[in-house]
Order: C-alpha cells, then sequence, then structure tokens
C-alpha cells in the first residue's frame, strides 16, 4: 500500500506545486487552477486515509482507555484531519465567497489545515529518528520525514502570508504563494522517496 499512497500523494503535491505558478494561472484561468488545488487536495485526503488504514493494520494496537497510543496513529490521525480542513478551503474557493466571510470559510481551514500537518509531521519526524531532533540523511524514513516536515513549514508560512484583509487583498500574495509551492516541493520529493520505498518493500515480500 506504500506505494500507492506515494502516488496518490505526488499527484496532490504536483496540484499544490502547479497551482501557484503566475504562468500557470494565466494559461488556465482562476477557475482551473482553483479546480487544480481541490483536486490535489481530494488526493492528500485518500493518501492520508490509506495511511491511517496501513497504521491500523500494521501498526501497535495495544491501547490507553479507548485511545491507541501508538505514534504513527497519531500522526496520521492528525494529518488526514488536516487533508479535511484543506478540503473545506479549496472546495470554497471554487466559487465567490464575500470579503467579510473570506477569513472565516477559506482563512481559517487553511490555518487549521497547516497546523495540523506541521503537528503531525513533527510527530512523525520523532517516530522516525527515535526523539524530537535527529540527524539520519542516511534513512529513508527520516529522509521523508523531514521534507515533510519542511514541507508542512513552508504550507505554514503560506497560511500566513494568505490572511485575507478587510480591503480584501491578501496579506502578502507573494508569501502565500511561494509557501504553497515550496511546500508542495517538499511533499512531491517525499512522495517520490516513498514510492521508491513501497517498490522496496515489495522486492522484499516478494
Amino acid at each position: 500500500m506504500t506505494w500507492w499512497i506515494g502516488l496518490l500523494f505526488v499527484i496532490g503535491s504536483a496540484c499544490f506545486v502547479v497551482g501557484p505558478i503566475p504562468a500557470y494561472v494565466n494559461a488556465v484561468g482562476g477557475e482551473t487552477a482553483a479546480v487544480t488545488f481541490f483536486v490535489g487536495s481530494l488526493s492528500f485526503t485518500t493518501a492520508s486515509y490509506l495511511s491511517y488504514v496501513q497504521v491500523i493494520r500494521e501498526g501497535d494496537h495495544r491501547w490507553f482507555g479507548w485511545m491507541p497510543h501508538h505514534i504513527g496513529f497519531w500522526a496520521t490521525l492528525i494529518q488526514l484531519a488536516g487533508t479535511l480542513f484543506f478540503n473545506a478551503t479549496t472546495f470554497r474557493s471554487l466559487s465567490e465567497v464575500p470579503t467579510d466571510m473570506a477569513n472565516q470559510v477559506i482563512w481559517r481551514p487553511d490555518a487549521l489545515g497547516s497546523a495540523c500537518f506541521l503537528i503531525a509531521s513533527a510527530i512523525a519526524f520523532a517516530e522516525a529518528g527515535h526523539r524530537w531532533w535527529s540527524w539520519r540523511p542516511g534513512q529513508r524514513d527520516w529522509q521523508i520525514t523531514a521534507l515533510n516536515l519542511w514541507g508542512s513549514v513552508f504550507f505554514g508560512v503560506s497560511a500566513i502570508g494568505a490572511y485575507v484583509e478587510p480591503s480584501g487583498t491578501l496579506r502578502n500574495a507573494a508569501v502565500a504563494n511561494s509557501g504553497t509551492f515550496l511546500g508542495a516541493l517538499c511533499f512531491l520529493i517525499a512522495s517520490r522517496l516513498m514510492m521508491a520505498e513501497g517498490n522496496s518493500a515489495g522486492a522484499t515480500s516478494s
């Protein structure tokens, strides 16, 4: 399942990479660019759900009260919640939203989604390195989680720039677009590594 999860993250990341590029927006128009982001968010959600299922099936099933305390469970669950926030943001962006509601229905779920991604990525990075801070560049799991963590940081920066001012303009469109682009690029590279990991696991099992 790892290869398919990686592929879905590749598709979602690619959508978020091209979506904020001005040349792409000028070529296809704002509506198509908005659809690109929405499709990417759906791909992220599908991949995150499969990651959650994979952890449930393969992870540690010990329970603390009613809650599983395997760290991978929390990372995938929080990431899945973040993708749902991104679904809400990108879906509402498909239609016109009054300026006085833009922060509530578009920016707020974007900021919450970015926060979820940052928390989930930090947890996954800690799991890969067995501590909150580690340096293991020779290990693929560490490379993937480190790239995802940087991607989440850039998404957070993008959310800061995407805050809608009373005038209806973004606080800093350049920061919003570049943060989205760089964050998605980090996720794209990490997803390619994930696909390679899935191929390696498949070859080993066969």
